[in-house]
């Protein structure tokens, strides 16, 4: 396990509303043959893994197994997910557009993922979310 330092930029449209937020981090990352785990907290309290595996991101996003978002993104596919919003769940279905994971010559690997966010067949949101690690 080694610690890392995590730049993490993500940018969450709903309707004609556009949000960009920008967060850094420190954190740990586990590398075990093609699978990644990074664990880190989001503003200093949120517990966030994620674990990286070929096409496929897991992410848990939450303090305990009541209050917590979990989502699986693998691209071209439809998946339940359970997102947590201001202390309320809501079930809702994710399709993956992107989920790319790069290596740049300095060491640094950047993860890029943008999904779509359904309630039904209600669009929530387009997110792109990008992950930077070194």
């Amino acid at each position: 396990m080694s610690e890392i330092s995590i730049d993490l930029t993500s940018q969450i449209t709903q309707d004609n509303d556009t949000e960009t937020f920008h967060k850094s981090s420190s954190g740990t990352l586990e590398e075990a043959e093609d699978i990644l785990r990074i664990s880190y907290l989001e503003d200093n309290q949120i517990p966030v893994k994620l674990l990286i595996k070929d096409h496929e991101l897991l992410l848990r996003r939450g303090v305990d197994h009541n209050n917590y978002s979990f989502m699986r993104l693998v691209p071209g596919e439809k998946a339940a997910c359970r997102y947590l919003v201001d202390g309320r769940q809501m079930d809702l279905l994710s399709v993956t557009n992107r989920l790319e994971l790069t290596e740049a010559d300095d060491g640094s690997r950047k993860l890029q993922v943008e999904y779509d966010l359904f309630s039904g067949l209600y669009l929530v949101g387009n997110y792109a979310i990008t992950l930077i690690f070194t």
